[in-house]
C-alpha cells in the first residue's frame, strides 16, 4: 500500500524528523536519533498552534501511548495535506473494490 514519507527539521533546530502516513489512517513518527518510534492514527492527532510552532498531539487514555511533537507551522501544515491526501486515496481503493 501506498506510505508517504516527509522529513523535517524541527523548530529547535537540533533534531530532525521522518513522518510516514498511510491511507489506513496511520502515522508513524521517527525523530533521528531515538530508537523510539511515535505510532498512532488519524482519530487521536489534533494540532494545535504554540508561539514555538505547531503542536501535533497524538491523545490516547493510555500515557504511556500519547505523545506530541513541534512542527514548524508551514511544516504541520504540510503533515495535515499529507492526511487529508490518504484520506482521499483510501476512499478511492475502497470504491474501487
Amino acid at each position: 500500500m501506498y506510505i508517504e514519507h516527509k522529513h523535517f527539521k524541527l523548530p529547535n533546530n537540533t533534531s530532525e524528523v521522518d513522518v510516514f502516513i498511510s491511507p489506513t489512517g496511520d502515522i508513524e513518527v521517527m525523530i533521528e536519533g531515538h530508537q523510539q518510534v511515535l505510532k498512532g492514527d488519524f482519530h487521536h492527532l489534533a494540532f494545535k498552534k504554540m508561539n514555538t510552532g505547531v503542536d501535533l498531539i497524538y491523545k490516547t487514555r493510555s500515557k504511556k501511548s500519547s505523545w506530541d511533537i513541534i512542527l514548524t507551522p508551514q511544516d504541520a501544515e504540510i503533515v495535515s495535506k499529507m492526511m487529508n491526501e490518504a484520506d482521499e486515496y483510501y476512499e478511492i481503493i475502497m470504491r474501487d473494490l
